[in-house]
């Protein structure tokens, strides 16, 4: 199973398969956001194919919010929060690695008193390497994000 906690109420998760969907229903998660662009790689399910999945394991509650990491900004880093804060938990995000996921979850965080040097441990604890992004995560820390 691929699905790791990043934080309390919030699951990481490379691209969801059929099997992961079943697997995150027995985790009882309760709401998935998908930060994958539809067509991506051609290997990829779109995204309605893995709504299909989640609700034949009794998720319904699915938002997509597709972003791109370099492209992060404000606007995004706020959506995902406030769709966290609005989902029934637990939640779980994916995308193509789960890198997505845990830096829209860092740049809030560290917008908020984590230090960066925590967030990058936590997503490190949940299998994802932030470290090519730890400068863009002081940046953000020091002056938040960027508009669109």
């Amino acid at each position: 199973m691929n699905i790791r906690k990043l934080s309390e109420g919030l699951y990481i998760a490379p691209q969801l398969t059929q099997t992961d969907a079943a697997d995150a229903a027995k985790l009882g998660i309760r709401s998935v956001i998908c930060n994958r662009p539809d067509g991506e790689t051609g290997d990829q399910p779109a995204f309605s194919q893995v709504q299909q999945w989640l609700a034949e394991a009794g998720i319904t509650h699915t938002i997509h919010q597709p972003v791109v990491a370099p492209a992060i900004n404000r606007q995004d880093v706020s959506r995902f929060q406030t769709l966290l804060n609005q989902a029934e938990k637990p939640v779980l995000a994916y995308c193509r690695t789960g890198t997505r996921c845990s830096l829209l979850w860092a740049y809030h965080q560290v917008q908020n008193g984590l230090s960066v040097a925590e967030a990058v441990t936590a997503a490190k604890q949940a299998g994802v390497d932030l470290a090519n992004f730890e400068q863009r995560l002081q940046e953000a820390a020091a002056n938040g994000l960027p508009d669109k």
